[in-house]
């Protein structure tokens, strides 16, 4: 089982009203053309985020592990105001995404009010209008009380953000969001992973993100010609090479089908190898730029 805190909900979300203030504060952040397109866009995203626990999965995981709930690993939604320039609240946008999951995964019902309303801020001051997010938040609003279905409403409402960006040459800010959403949920883990218990399960997962590292990579590079842009690949890159110590073998497939359903399922394992020197330097560098991201 995979685990990364609500990689699902970090797709993008967007605010009830529609602003654009600060979209020209950056260095042509959105100027550029796509050439990849749209359909290369979302399947790139897509594997980024293939084989993700739902939340059900991710709650059972945090449960065998012991996990208790921690704000300390959050990013505070006070910084909100913080964020002037459209690559800080891209960035944050996802941030805030991750860490508001992480609470309601919880229970935190107050701070979940308090982070949903910091997303929605950042959202409508990167310009994305009401009608991408306006009854996403009558939803999530009427479901604080019901976990699923709130992150479920998440995951949707990012996944519209992302494409609203994506078809109006916004690209490169939807790939900051997803990169800021990654970076956070990665930090959460390997903090969790990090407290004095035994967390193979949990190590053993964010080892296997090696996969959508690739892919996030890949991601960004559709937009490297923005100055911005490439400074976060050259420490993604730089994360590659700490990843790159991991070795996964993936077993071959095998098919088992039930007799009284005729239903076949696909199954294969993996074996994972790292060391925890690579644990920690894994753990050290994402804690870096996360702290890049959040100050």
């Amino acid at each position: 089982m995979r685990y990364i805190v609500v990689f699902a909900l970090i797709l993008g979300l967007s605010a009830c009203q529609n602003g654009n203030k600060n979209q020209d504060e950056n260095v042509d952040l959105d100027s550029q053309t796509d050439t990849t397109g749209l359909e290369a866009h979302t399947k790139i995203v897509k594997k980024i985020f293939f084989n993700v626990p739902s939340p059900m999965e991710i709650s059972s995981l945090l449960m065998k592990a012991g996990v208790d709930y921690s704000g300390e690993y959050l990013n505070s939604y006070k910084r909100v105001n913080q964020y002037i320039t459209v690559e800080q609240m891209a960035l944050n946008l996802g941030v805030y995404g991750a860490d508001l999951s992480y609470n309601r995964l919880y229970d935190q019902i107050q701070e979940s009010v308090n982070y949903f309303s910091a997303i929605k801020k950042l959202s409508d001051d990167l310009g994305i209008p009401q009608d991408q997010g306006g009854s996403a938040a009558e939803r999530l609003e009427a479901n604080l009380e019901n976990r699923d279905s709130l992150l479920n409403i998440i995951s949707q409402t990012y996944s519209s953000a992302d494409q609203y960006l994506k078809q109006n040459d916004r690209g490169s800010t939807a790939s900051l969001i997803i990169l800021g959403g990654w970076v956070e949920a990665l930090y959460i883990a390997s903090q969790l992973a990090a407290l004095p218990k035994e967390n193979a399960e949990l190590k053993n997962s964010i080892a296997e993100q090696k996969f959508s590292l690739d892919n996030l990579i890949g991601l960004l590079n559709s937009y490297s010609s923005d100055p911005i842009i490439a400074k976060h690949l050259t420490q993604l890159d730089q994360l590659k090479k700490i990843f790159d110590k991991v070795e996964i073998t993936i077993s071959d497939s095998k098919g088992v089908t039930d007799n009284k359903t005729g239903m076949t399922t696909i199954t294969s394992e993996s074996k994972i190898v790292f060391n925890d020197e690579t644990f920690v330097e894994i753990l050290t560098f994402v804690n870096k730029m996360r702290n890049d991201i959040i100050k």
